[in-house]
């Protein structure tokens, strides 16, 4: 695992692990960078402290969606977050950043909730997409 930490506003350590198989390891440094940048602007522009010791990221080739939020584990496609300098360009690394916040966001508008309705995901989905633009 890819680990790093991030301090939160209220100056508990978070533990950040990105899992994924070792042919892909050498590909997660962005995606680690991007997530501490998720981490730091929920707190600044929204006030959202995270409230758990640790977050992990699991990365996979063989993941049948792009990506699936949970309480402090994200699940992944390697396609949508891993990049190197020799690989991806620009606006790959852009999209890697938008990714990994969105779902890192759905930890205040989304894994809090239970959903009994299409128009519940909706509401999920619009409010992680307004506070990530």
């Amino acid at each position: 695992a890819t680990e790093g930490a991030f301090r939160t506003a209220d100056g508990v350590d978070v533990a950040l692990r990105i899992w994924t198989e070792k042919h892909n390891a050498h590909k997660t440094d962005w995606a680690m960078a991007s997530l501490k940048q998720a981490f730091r602007w929920d707190e600044d522009r929204w006030g959202r402290v995270y409230d758990l010791e640790q977050f992990n990221v699991v990365v996979v080739d063989d993941f049948n969606m792009g990506a699936m939020e949970n309480k402090s584990l994200n699940v992944f496609n390697s396609r949508l977050v891993l990049a190197t300098p020799e690989t991806a360009t620009d606006y790959s690394y852009e999209s890697v950043q938008g990714i990994i916040g969105h779902e890192y966001f759905h930890n205040w508008t989304g894994n809090r909730v239970t959903l009994n309705t299409w128009f519940h995901l909706t509401l999920k989905e619009g409010l992680t997409v307004f506070r990530d633009q």
